[in-house]
């Protein structure tokens, strides 16, 4: 067991201020889109927030964390689209799955931000894709209620073959899935004639 407990309490020194936070989070999403999230660095995110590297690294480990937390908003998982059909549906979900992983670069920035956060990236790239599983569940059992999809569909295992070939091809394959791959996957769904 360890001598360490772990702090319940606010640690030493001034409680962080929540508007620096802010301006450095907002610094992040700024310098992202303009330059790009390879080129961005600690120092450059230090001095356009007007904050020394120091406070910058008391709230985040690395420049993936900070990054991560400046877009965790848009990393969370959508409502399920409703175009009106499960195969509308199934295409609008894989362009936004597609859109979250590639949301601050294209695969190579992907791949590099994973290698970079080691154990942390993984785990918030399970997350990311974790958070998307019942928004495709939802698209294929409404597809099922509507009379497009046959009753037994196996969902669970559908959606995991959607956001593993996503993942496979953008990590892995270090390419976008582009139209006609994805319509590729989802005219697999055995969709019936309504």
């Amino acid at each position: 067991m360890s001598d360490q407990t772990p702090n319940s309490g606010r640690g030493r020194g001034r409680p962080r201020d929540p508007a620096v936070d802010r301006r450095i989070l907002a610094s992040v999403r700024r310098l992202v889109d303009d330059i790009g999230y390879h080129a961005v660095t600690m120092e450059a995110i230090a001095a356009d927030a007007g904050v020394g590297k120091a406070s910058l690294y008391r709230r985040w480990p690395s420049k993936a964390a900070v990054i991560t937390e400046a877009f965790a908003d848009d990393l969370a998982a959508p409502p399920a689209p409703d175009t009106g059909s499960v195969r509308g549906d199934a295409l609008a979900f894989l362009h936004g799955v597609i859109g979250t992983l590639t949301l601050l670069g294209g695969p190579t920035v992907v791949a590099g931000a994973l290698a970079e956060r080691g154990e942390a990236g993984q785990i918030e790239l399970g997350d990311i894709l974790r958070a998307r599983t019942p928004v495709g569940r939802e698209i294929l059992r409404r597809g099922i209620i509507r009379g497009e999809l046959p009753d037994d569909l196996p969902c669970d295992l559908i959606v995991d073959e959607w956001l593993g070939f996503v993942l496979y091809r953008i990590v892995f394959a270090r390419s976008v899935p582009d139209d006609d791959d994805l319509r590729g996957i989802v005219d697999m769904l055995p969709i019936n004639d309504v």
